[in-house]
């Protein structure tokens, strides 16, 4: 009996570790989409035209310039869209967390090597959102929705 109530409440507690990142990173990613729709509103989608042009593999420059550039406002407002679903999904509810990590996971190792200092916030948040992949899945598996 001591060590299923033991079990029970350390679950418990991983459950509640685990919805306090949910709503972190949905407001991280909703804060990013709120800084890129200001960022449209003030500046237009000028201001992205050169956003990739320090970028550390030349091929993101070249496709940047090919691809985005040209169709800048469509991907302005992927750009959003992305950013405003995965943050819904972390916010919205813990059984929308799986592919919301998987979504931030691709986003933070997509968006890294475009400029040097990217690297430094989104490598680590790759990996903590990572981590928090790795512990949701093996949580699901011990107690499901």
């Amino acid at each position: 009996m001591c060590i299923a109530l033991y079990y029970t409440g350390t679950v418990l507690r991983e459950i509640k570790y685990m919805n306090a990142a949910r709503i972190i990173f949905g407001i991280i990613y909703l804060g990013g989409a709120a800084t890129n729709i200001a960022f449209l509103l003030l500046y237009g989608p000028e201001l992205y035209y050169a956003f990739a042009d320090r970028a550390i593999f030349t091929f993101y420059i070249e496709l940047w310039r090919a691809v985005a550039v040209p169709n800048m406002i469509h991907f302005i407002y992927l750009l959003l869209f992305y950013e405003l679903t995965m943050g819904l999904m972390f916010v919205a509810n813990r059984k929308f967390m799986r592919p919301a990590l998987v979504m931030g996971i691709v986003f933070c190792l997509a968006t890294a090597p475009v400029m040097p200092e990217a690297i430094y916030i989104n490598i680590p948040l790759a990996l903590i959102q990572g981590f928090l992949l790795w512990r949701e899945c093996r949580l699901r598996s011990i107690q499901p929705d």
